[in-house]
């Protein structure tokens, strides 16, 4: 930290910017600007110092770097000059919180590229932030992001001759002819299903978008067939046995409750496709799934995983669900950590709320507008499905910016909903949502009937909660075994956009739980009773659990208490009590911990103020969109407003530009 001298400095260089004495110590700098958080203070304190400068330039990278702190704190993973260029950072206020000054005004963004092209701070320097490309960073996720784009890049120009090319272009056909069969002459529309298949069985890294019920698991167990398929009649052909070595396929997903769906998923794929796909191919397709973490190989209290760069995993082909989960960080390590030949498969919607941590890399790596294929991967297209895809135009193919932009050669979007056929409420809704229609999203709110799928909670909370709660969490307690009670307790959930107020889970969780206590269900004890709902907070690995697990207090066969979470259909891992990591009540839960869920029915409930940091359109369709047959939705005009017209932005540097 800085010393009396410096800190003397400090009052000078920031007397010329307000006129008072401030921003020797943090309780200073709060006062001037109010909104500052002490990890970004003393972050932009130690760094200035590593450089000379005059008082102006000094202030102003001072606040440049509050400002990187900030934004990375806030999912960025950097900081664009164009973002901050002109604008103003936090406010002033007086020992009553009113306003008195606007904070502090950067400079254009002239002057600020001035400021920064005279300091060591490029790429190949030794400093803890990095400028570039017109953005600034911090170090570490720079290096992330560098060496992601480096892997995916190396991935994306492995060649294969001509000839060889011919060979795999009509062994691709024939999978593809054998796995969709059925010709529709009179159907026009595209089979985006198809072309996902197709797209990236010639490809090592393939991304595959879509929103609910849009098939992107049934599409990649397809495309998981085909793999196991064609790498059948490859080894067939080379070792002339039909005894071949088997192909190493991981599936993963970045959550315990992630992974458990898309394991049953592609289980109830795999018993559609028996009589239309050969057993022999089935067999060899896997079901098991495990978390990014248990993959990578936890070390217990440390960072590093056991599976890196130096110890590469035995993978073949690496299948991730639901990639809008995953940050920057973890996908670069997950990367460093596959061998040169894996194929890498990626599944998601990109429209759903974007990692917790910093990046947006299913945004990055599927941008929208799509605007089409490059012509030499549409004609690969046309000749392995028959099917005639949009290509990227001249105009657009001599804009390399936009092409590497949008023409994504390795996405496939899968844009046809067989749950919502654009007829239902909770279909048209969520895609009024996303495309930041408040008109168009209040009205269906507003016109709310169980026919359409959609009802408006509206009037005092407790009215409309306890009816809920006697229809789906109150059967629980009359439950002869734990199976039946979970499959209550996937019929509904309650979600909350905050965890504090009293819109929020802690408060809802306590309102629900009393609600049941006066029912007569649960008794003095609060914390250790059957039928408690519970989601575990942490990972615990030697207990075999994850964040985000959910299970129950129930009794077992010798009438104690324990707790017991499912790991797969009719199978439990019951635990002791005593043994549980942090966890909490979870008749609610946050719309973010839910990403990897559905439910047959969603009560979702906003907060009465509509000045909430977390609201967004992102948020709102993410929670929409875990209904499955019926969402009710608690919200003032107000605040739905600022949700549907906010929209999530992230900040990426050179991901855009594979």
């Amino acid at each position: 930290m800085c010393d009396q001298t410096e800190d003397k400095t400090f009052n000078k260089t920031f007397n010329n910017t307000f006129n008072k004495p401030v921003y020797a110590s943090y309780a200073l700098a709060k006062k001037e600007i109010a909104t500052i958080a002490p990890i970004d203070y003393f972050f932009a304190k130690d760094l200035v110092q590593l450089f000379k400068l005059d008082e102006t330039k000094r202030t102003e990278l001072f606040h440049l770097l509050m400002a990187l702190s900030q934004s990375l704190r806030e999912g960025h993973v950097c900081l664009p000059i164009s973002a901050i260029a002109n604008t103003q950072y936090g406010y002033l206020s007086d020992d009553f919180g009113l306003v008195e000054h606007h904070g502090y005004v950067f400079s254009d963004a002239g002057s600020i590229h001035q400021l920064l092209d005279v300091l060591p701070i490029d790429a190949e320097a030794e400093q803890p932030i990095v400028y570039h490309n017109n953005n600034i960073y911090m170090r570490r996720y720079f290096q992330f992001e560098q060496e992601l784009f480096k892997s995916i890049a190396e991935k994306n120009t492995a060649e294969t001759d001509e000839l060889a090319q011919v060979d795999i272009n009509i062994n691709n056909k024939q999978c593809i002819d054998m796995l969709f069969p059925e010709i529709d002459e009179a159907n026009t529309e595209i089979d985006w299903q198809k072309v996902a298949v197709a797209n990236a069985l010639n490809k090592n890294f393939s991304v595959i978008a879509g929103g609910p019920g849009t098939g992107k698991t049934y599409t990649v167990t397809k495309l998981l067939a085909a793999l196991v398929y064609l790498h059948q009649q490859k080894q067939s052909n080379k070792l002339n046995t039909q005894q071949v070595a088997s192909l190493n396929i991981a599936l993963v997903a970045p959550t315990g409750k992630a992974a458990q769906r898309l394991s049953e998923s592609i289980i109830n794929a795999i018993s559609a496709f028996r009589g239309d796909i050969a057993d022999n191919v089935l067999d060899n397709i896997p079901t098991d799934t495990q978390t990014i973490h248990r993959l990578l190989g936890v070390i217990p209290n440390s960072p590093n995983f056991r599976f890196n760069k130096e110890n590469r995993l035995n993978v073949d082909v690496l299948l991730i669900d639901e990639v809008s989960m995953v940050d920057l960080a973890m996908m670069n390590r997950v990367f460093k950590a596959l061998p040169a030949h894996c194929k890498v498969i990626l599944l998601g919607d990109a429209d759903q709320l974007p990692s917790v941590s910093a990046g947006s890399v299913l945004n990055d790596l599927a941008p929208r507008p799509f605007l089409g294929y490059s012509t030499k991967n549409a004609m690969y297209l046309k000749q392995v499905t028959g099917i005639n895809v949009p290509k990227v135009s001249k105009k657009q193919a001599s804009n390399k910016s936009i092409v590497a932009l949008s023409a994504g050669d390795n996405v496939t979007f899968l844009t046809k909903s067989r749950r919502f056929d654009g007829k239902a409420g909770i279909g048209q809704l969520s895609q009024a949502v996303i495309a930041g229609n408040y008109d168009a999203s209040w009205a269906l709110l507003n016109q709310a009937t169980n026919e359409n799928q959609i009802t408006h909670l509206q009037g005092e909370l407790i009215k409309w909660l306890l009816p809920l709660v006697k229809q789906y969490f109150l059967p629980i307690f009359s439950c002869k075994s734990v199976g039946e009670a979970f499959t209550l307790f996937k019929q509904f959930r309650v979600l909350c956009a905050t965890r504090v107020g009293e819109q929020g889970v802690v408060f809802i969780n306590e309102l629900i739980t009393s609600m049941l206590v006066k029912k007569g269900v649960i008794g003095s004890d609060h914390n250790f009773y059957q039928g408690r709902p519970i989601m575990v907070l942490e990972n615990n690995y030697h207990q075999g659990l994850c964040n985000g697990d959910i299970g129950f207090l129930w009794k077992n066969s010798s009438g104690h208490l324990m707790a017991v979470f499912e790991e797969a259909e009719n199978s439990y891992r019951w635990i002791m009590t005593s043994k549980l990591p942090h966890h909490e009540t979870v008749y609610a839960m946050t719309i973010h911990k839910t990403q990897g869920s559905e439910f047959l029915h969603v009560a979702m409930i906003l907060p009465n103020q509509k000045d909430n940091r977390l609201l967004s359109r992102e948020l709102l369709y993410t929670g929409i969109t875990r209904a499955k047959a019926h969402i009710s939705i608690a919200s003032n005009a107000r605040v739905w407003r600022q949700g549907v017209e906010t929209n999530v932005k992230r900040y990426s540097g050179c991901l855009n530009n594979l």
